[in-house]
């Protein structure tokens, strides 16, 4: 059985209020010889205090909800060690829910979440949530009064607290880097269309061929969902368009990519020149290490727990946005026309 405040002042013949008081850092009054014996007594019994019950008092419980699309993909994976290392920092334990990118189970798990009582969500919203399905989840916050930040994916017109990136600058990035290098046929793979970070890659991508004086093709577009396999089929598609560079809208497709050019006997960079977006673990670890578009998604982890914690203490929704600047990593993917390969 658990050791309980009535167990240890059974056992020190002090009274219920004194050994609360102690256990609780409330007791200015009591001589420290006592405030030692009921130390003493509680690390004796293995006493730890009821959470519960002190969240039921307090009416907070310590505990932040994650709900997060896909913890398989590495992104992911980085971005939560950076929540749940400030989530350690704050005194607060994490409890993550994986959606697998499901909408249907982004709204489960508010309500789960809800019922554990926890104090408050990091939201990354599941592929499957365009701007109508994102609104359902943000009005279910909203109705179940609980503060939440949405982290990474985000809504064009909510009013919330939202930690985001600036992808039209990091689609801007990627397209000039390859425009700089005298690529005239540079090919896009974006993510779902109905994804506003995806949009705004794109719209990063269309502004750096204007500057260049590249004209906009559409056919030298394929619309992706953020996986390996999508870069695959982008290339087969594109293929017969000859383009010399291609721009993937993630560091999955950019790795489905490299797979799939291998099979066309193309080699990176000498015939193809490859930029991803995230920088995740194994881009540096490829054969043709992948010059990409770094998302600091640690720090935006970190950043969407203060944020969270902010409006737990205030007790009010925070409205400001935290708007990342992405960063372009150039390694061995990408080379000038006619350039040597020094890889």
């Amino acid at each position: 059985m658990r050791a309980t405040i009535k167990d240890i002042a059974n056992d020190t013949g002090l009274s219920v209020t004194t050994v609360s008081l102690v256990l609780n850092r409330k007791a200015h009054k009591i001589p420290e010889d006592t405030k030692k014996r009921i130390m003493e007594s509680a690390q004796k019994l293995n006493y730890r205090p009821n959470q519960l019950a002190v969240s039921l008092v307090k009416k907070r419980s310590k505990t932040i909800g994650l709900i997060i699309p896909d913890i398989g993909n590495v992104f992911y994976a980085h971005m939560v060690k950076g929540i749940e290392e400030c989530c350690r920092e704050f005194g607060r334990t994490l409890i993550l829910c994986n959606t697998n990118d499901l909408h249907e189970r982004d709204m489960e798990y508010i309500h789960l979440l809800a019922d554990q009582g926890v104090d408050g969500i990091i939201y990354v919203m599941s592929r499957e949530s365009d701007e109508t399905a994102g609104k359902e989840s943000v009005r279910l916050l909203e109705r179940l009064q609980l503060p939440f930040v949405l982290l990474d994916r985000f809504l064009t017109d909510v009013d919330c607290a939202e930690i985001i990136l600036d992808h039209e600058l990091g689609g801007y990035l990627a397209a000039r880097h390859l425009a700089e290098l005298g690529h005239k046929k540079i090919a896009c793979v974006t993510g779902p269309a109905n994804l506003a970070d995806s949009e705004r890659r794109l719209k990063g991508y269309a502004r750096a061929l204007q500057e260049f004086h590249i004209p906009f093709d559409k056919k030298l577009v394929y619309e992706g969902d953020y996986t390996m396999e999508c870069g695959e089929r982008a290339v087969t598609e594109l293929m017969q368009y000859g383009f010399t560079a291609i721009f993937a809208c993630n560091d999955l497709s950019a790795f489905g990519v490299y797979r799939q050019l291998s099979k066309y006997h193309k080699k990176v960079p000498e015939d193809i020149s490859v930029v991803g977006y995230d920088d995740v673990l194994y881009a540096d670890m490829m054969a043709v290490p992948l010059t990409t578009v770094r998302q600091p998604v640690y720090e935006m982890g970190v950043e969407s727990v203060k944020r969270l914690i902010s409006q737990i203490k205030k007790k009010k929704v925070e409205k400001r946005q935290a708007v990342f600047e992405p960063k372009l990593i150039i390694r061995s993917s990408t080379m000038g026309i006619g350039q040597e390969c020094n890889i």
